[in-house]
């Protein structure tokens, strides 16, 4: 299997950047021939008695090629940074993709603060890899054996020397940067744990705050960011070490290459033109290599990175079907449901009827199986035993896609956008007119508050929604559903967490919501109970009789 920098090859805007980088090579190998050349050939003519005056022109043909080879790097560099940020926009939006394809049942069993620093800094350490080791790879593969090649044919004992040390100092890059690889691992390992752990801490820091236990908990996440600093300056160390080998190991080949030369100068066996020459080129045979080093250090969290974003690409997506949705108002049966989580029954051998435009509540105690089962409606999750039909088809075979499209579902505590009321409002429809989001606002009760904020519906909630209450909450979620349209609603807990003066104007809403769908609702409380024709009982999993609503 391809590591995670053939995989990013693999992608067509890396391919082509190497090939850009390759080419440009070339281009710098010629420039650099040309600029050292017009120098060694001026310092001798002045040495040699020539009026520095009278060889102006070889002066500006020397700073053309210098500004020609800075015009060079600064097009790698652009293209570097251009493939790089199509890379990480490509892969980002794949990632999110995915995740939304493998579905909370996927998720459920990730930690949510590690997958955030995936797709965040995770993405972003490719650059390391694309926007550095890639094109500083591709330059050291051409420009270094073609400035040797040129020195063998100038001089081929200094050429002999080059290509002697050349593979030594590639040795010392290998060698210590499989140790740096080690540390760069440990290091995104601990920032994996740090994201996790912040996100978790955050999740759960008002029950902390309540229970007196926020200070033991900031003393763990100290511990933890203390781990990734250590990793971090731990993997720098490396770095700074393995610089000063490749550093050491140039500046001793480029003195060994200096005093052979030197000794056959002053003997009369090389000309001072050619001297120079060599002496110039040395360098910048060894320049790519010390920018390699540096830029696969640069890259070394990147490698990691990758394995993970790959990883989570080649994760196998639940099974999807491609048949189409029935038309109209679905008939929906549960036929001998079992649903385990790990060694747990969430549901079992449970048969339901859930016949066009009904209404059902399902009532029991936590842990009952009643959400479990609203998330197979949804098509969320997949029952391991029986089948959930629709129309008389297994809901697995119909396309996913068009199935969610047809159920609206509002849950407990909606998610709301930091955007627009009217932003919120579209999730349920992307292309609803402001008319209709005006419309869905009026029938859940929420047109009269919408008009009194500063923008009305144009007006941004900030983070979390903290311009409105729990209740106008809901029924901006109510409006999304509106909004939708679609035949099957699936309600949890509508009303959870609500006073009783609250829940009647969301009840209010919910019965007109409710008119000419199916509907079914998991709820603890009694008031919603009336707006339904049967209440279900659901006990470990397993189902009682259905009766009338109460």
């Amino acid at each position: 299997m391809r590591g995670p920098t053939g995989r990013l090859l693999a992608l067509s805007g890396p391919r082509r950047l190497v090939l850009l980088c390759a080419l440009l090579g070339v281009l710098t190998w010629a420039l650099l021939v040309v600029q050292w050349s017009l120098v060694a050939a001026f310092v001798a003519a002045v040495v040699g008695g020539g009026d520095p005056a009278g060889h102006a022109g070889v002066l500006a043909g020397v700073v053309a090629a210098w500004g020609a080879r800075a015009a060079v790097v600064a097009l790698r560099d652009r293209a570097a940074r251009l493939a790089s940020a199509r890379v990480r926009r490509t892969l980002r939006a794949a990632l999110l993709r995915k995740l939304l394809d493998l579905g909370p049942a996927h998720t459920a069993g990730e930690r949510a603060g590690e997958l955030v620093t995936t797709v965040t800094e995770g993405v972003a350490k490719l650059d390391g890899v694309v926007g550095r080791l890639l094109p500083g790879a591709a330059t050291a593969a051409v420009v270094p054996p073609l400035v040797a090649a040129t020195v063998l044919v100038l001089d081929p004992a200094s050429g002999a020397i080059l290509l002697l040390t050349g593979p030594l100092v590639l040795v010392f890059l290998w060698l210590t940067g499989a140790l740096a690889a080690r540390s760069a691992r440990a290091s995104w390992e601990a920032l994996g744990r740090l994201g996790a752990s912040l996100v978790d801490t955050l999740r759960v820091l008002p029950t902390l705050v309540a229970f007196g236990r926020a200070r033991s908990t900031a003393r763990w996440l100290t511990d933890v960011s203390e781990a990734h600093r250590v990793s971090t300056m731990r993997l720098l160390r490396v770095a700074f070490l393995s610089g000063f080998v490749l550093e050491f190991g140039a500046v001793l080949c480029t003195a060994l290459v200096a005093v052979t030369v030197g000794v056959r100068l002053f003997q009369g066996g090389m000309d001072l033109e050619r001297a120079l020459l060599v002496l110039l080129l040395t360098p910048e045979f060894f320049a790519p290599l010390r920018a390699l080093g540096a830029d696969r250090h640069a890259s070394l969290e990147g490698r990691p990175a990758a394995e993970r974003v790959f990883a989570l690409l080649d994760a196998p997506g639940p099974p999807r079907g491609t048949r189409p949705v029935p038309d109209g108002v679905p008939s929906v049966a549960l036929r001998g449901v079992t649903l385990r989580y790990g060694g747990r029954t969430a549901l079992a051998d449970v048969d339901l009827e859930l016949p066009p435009r009904s209404r059902t509540a399902l009532v029991g105690p936590s842990g009952a199986g009643k959400s479990t089962l609203a998330r197979l409606l949804l098509g969320l999750a997949a029952p391991d035993e029986g089948a959930v039909l629709v129309g008389g088809v297994p809901l697995t075979e119909l396309d996913p896609d068009a199935w969610r499209a047809r159920v609206a579902y509002v849950p407990e505590r909606p998610w709301l956008l930091p955007g627009t009321v009217a932003d919120n409002v579209r999730l349920g429809r992307p292309a609803a007119t402001d008319a209709e989001v005006e419309e869905a606002l009026a029938r859940a009760g929420l047109l009269d508050v919408v008009r009194g904020l500063p923008d009305g519906a144009a007006t941004r909630l900030g983070e979390d929604a903290a311009r409105l209450s729990g209740g106008e909450r809901l029924r901006l979620a109510l409006a999304r559903a509106f909004v939708k349209d679609a035949p099957l609603l699936v309600l949890d807990e509508p009303t959870g967490q609500l006073d009783e003066a609250t829940e009647r104007q969301v009840l209010a809403a919910l019965d007109g919501l409710a008119r000419g769908r199916t509907v079914v609702t998991v709820t603890h409380r009694p008031g919603p109970l009336a707006l339904h024709d049967r209440v279900v009982d659901l006990d470990a999993g397993r189902l009682r009789a259905p009766e009338a609503a109460r």
